[in-house]
């Protein structure tokens, strides 16, 4: 047991599975950091990072991994079709000759459906809108819009993220902090770049619900609701855990949180999702 209440996990290999991508961004940015907080807990006895998109590639990572045990945590914000369809496929078909004969890798649930997700929610919002009631920010006259990315592959992650959406506004009115929520998308409808047809409230808080930050968190989000991303306003938006903001757009205060990904939660998460299957 860990000093932080955890269980030890020594006989376990722990890879943290992002997207990755083929751009030049910073999408590894976030999967790095929470593996190195978690490697310096000395919980399991190995933290690797993995990527399916970029390196370290996903196959090369299970090659080279010692422990008996594997779990598979997707870093990612939906159950879906990679989640479903594409690691399970990689561990049976592509990769399992390379994995040690003794070995039993398991693909756990995606952090972005855990519990906690909500209540994260809950407690940031709420807390940056009382702490604006001293300037002027009604909670009634406002609304979350949670980004995530959307896909023509299935309607199951943009259902996941709209029924967070749908979650929200309980769990905000429980905390004394009546506020709206939608959920928008990068590549399917509603689209983010609508944002002014998808709500007519004063204040707008924009919440990406990515992971990773990369290109969508630092350059696309801002230029689809109408910002420049090269805006002074917006730099050192992920290393801060308040909004950029605000901004004036058309009549309206806009704040832009940095991507989910980047909380501190996450490491939480990530750990928990890998010690709810070591029974299996």
């Amino acid at each position: 047991m860990t000093a932080t209440g955890k269980p030890l996990a020594r006989n376990t290999a722990l890879v943290v599975v992002g997207h990755g991508s083929t751009r030049k961004s910073f999408s590894h940015r976030t999967t790095y950091l929470h593996a190195a907080r978690i490697r310096e807990r000395n919980i399991f006895a190995e933290v690797r990072e993995a990527f399916l998109k970029q390196t370290p590639a996903l196959d090369d990572v299970l090659a080279n991994v010692s422990a008996p045990k594997i779990r598979l945590v997707p870093f990612m914000a939906s159950k879906g079709y990679i989640t479903d369809q594409v690691l399970p496929a990689k561990i049976a078909a592509k990769i399992a000759a390379k994995i040690p004969q003794d070995s039993h890798a398991v693909v756990t649930e995606p952090v972005g459906t855990h519990p906690l997700i909500l209540k994260t929610l809950q407690v940031k919002i709420s807390g940056f809108l009382e702490a604006c009631k001293i300037g002027g920010i009604n909670a009634g006259d406002a609304s979350v819009l949670i980004v995530g990315h959307g896909t023509a592959k299935g309607r199951s992650a943009a259902d996941q993220l709209k029924a967070l959406a749908a979650a929200l506004p309980v769990a905000l009115s429980q905390a004394a902090c009546p506020t709206a929520a939608e959920a928008v998308f990068l590549q399917q409808e509603p689209l983010l770049k609508d944002w002014r047809k998808v709500t007519d409230a004063g204040t707008v808080l924009v919440i990406p619900f990515l992971m990773s930050g990369g290109g969508h968190g630092t350059r696309d989000i801002p230029a689809l609701l109408g910002l420049n991303p090269d805006d002074q306003g917006l730099a050192g938006l992920e290393e801060s855990d308040k909004p950029a903001g605000p901004f004036e757009l058309c009549r309206r205060r806009v704040y832009l949180f940095r991507p989910l990904g980047y909380e501190p939660v996450m490491t939480e998460i990530i750990i928990e999702r890998a010690l709810e299957t070591q029974n299996t």
